[in-house]
């Protein structure tokens, strides 16, 4: 009877995994993928300072059927066009039809996460994926839109990142700055007290992206649990950031001097200023005579900056052959200033008769 019995039962397990494996054929051979039904390809949404805090946006789609009853989670994606998803961002999951974001919320995932380009119109790529406890996965078809994300810029202030490190204390709402130079390259001049790590974060919390050591020297990565970018030393760095392509530079400056036909030592040697650290600025006073006059860094060639305007004594200095023209013999107090702290946000010096 005994005997009986075990066999009896292996054969009702063996029923029951039958079923499981007519199941699972089912599965795969039998599914509808949802579809999204609330935005058509051309949708467009342009998100400003007033629709943002006040709007929502919804996505809808149908129901995906894998031909049994059971409970799917859906997680709605965006990319930019063209990348095959490769970098999705994921704008939520859920086991219901719709997902509904305020316009805020989905404007900081598209700066934030997919970083989009602020102000400008961004061809995006839209699709669902509708999945049975993650094991099997249906896709819906991409939907192409077209977003504007929104962001404030006051007094023309270029976009920024924040560097928070031990030097500092690790405190992202006080970091020094560095700017952008265009839309993906932020580059700045940093004194750092002491060797030590820091990151890039693009927001003065830890709560959105920053950016550390890949474990490749030159290579950024944004996971937020990598270390941070280390210098040996204490000293007035150059930092050069690319969040696009995730490489990063940086340059220790031991002087800045000045070069030219008006300065002590001509084209051939640089007359060394001195830093400033508590008005974050590089400073001399020297008799100068009518002549050309430069600022390099290290007594070379390397990083040197001229005027955007030969004949004017204050101004922007940009990377250029060009070179300010003293007018006339005399003692000069002459000030370099690469904070960039103020409008007009560019590098900056003034050349003052004493």
């Amino acid at each position: 009877m005994r005997l009986s019995y075990l066999y009896l039962l292996a054969f009702v397990l063996m029923l029951v995994a039958c079923e499981k494996d007519q199941d699972m054929v089912q599965l795969e051979s039998d599914v509808t993928a949802p579809a999204i039904t609330s935005q058509q390809n051309g949708f467009a949404q342009v998100i400003t300072a007033d629709n943002s805090a006040s709007d929502s946006i919804t996505f809808r789609w149908s129901e995906a059927d894998f031909g049994v009853a059971t409970q799917l989670t859906y997680t709605l994606e965006i990319d930019s066009a063209g990348r095959n998803f490769a970098g999705a961002v994921s704008l939520g999951a859920t086991a219901y039809d719709s997902i509904t974001l305020p316009l805020s919320s989905f404007n900081s995932r598209l700066l934030d996460n997919l970083k989009v380009t602020p102000n400008e119109a961004s061809s995006l790529e839209l699709r669902v994926r509708a999945a049975i406890n993650g094991t099997y996965t249906t896709v819906s078809g991409v939907i192409r839109i077209t977003i504007t994300p929104w962001k404030e810029v006051r007094n023309n202030e270029p976009a920024k990142l924040w560097l928070p490190g031990g030097y500092q204390g690790w405190d992202p709402a006080h970091a020094p700055i560095v700017y952008a130079i265009n839309d993906n390259v932020y580059e700045g001049y940093v004194y750092i007290n002491s060797g030590t790590a820091f990151k890039f974060t693009s927001s003065p919390d830890w709560d959105h992206i920053n950016y550390g050591f890949s474990g490749t020297e030159g290579v950024l990565t944004t996971d937020g649990l990598a270390d941070g970018l280390s210098v040996s030393t204490a000293g007035y760095y150059k930092l050069t950031a690319d969040v696009d392509k995730l490489t990063y530079n940086i340059t220790l400056v031991t002087t800045w001097g000045l070069i030219g036909t008006a300065s002590p030592g001509g084209w051939d040697a640089s007359t060394a200023m001195t830093y400033d650290q508590a008005a974050d600025v590089w400073r001399i006073t020297q008799d100068l005579t009518a002549g050309a006059l430069k600022f390099r860094a290290n007594n070379g060639w390397d990083l040197n900056y001229g005027p955007s305007d030969s004949n004017s004594l204050t101004g922007q200095l940009i990377q250029t052959d060009a070179a300010i023209t003293i007018p006339e013999d005399g003692n000069y107090t002459i000030t370099l200033d690469l904070s960039r702290s103020k409008a007009p946000y560019v590098y900056q010096y003034s050349v003052k008769k004493n």
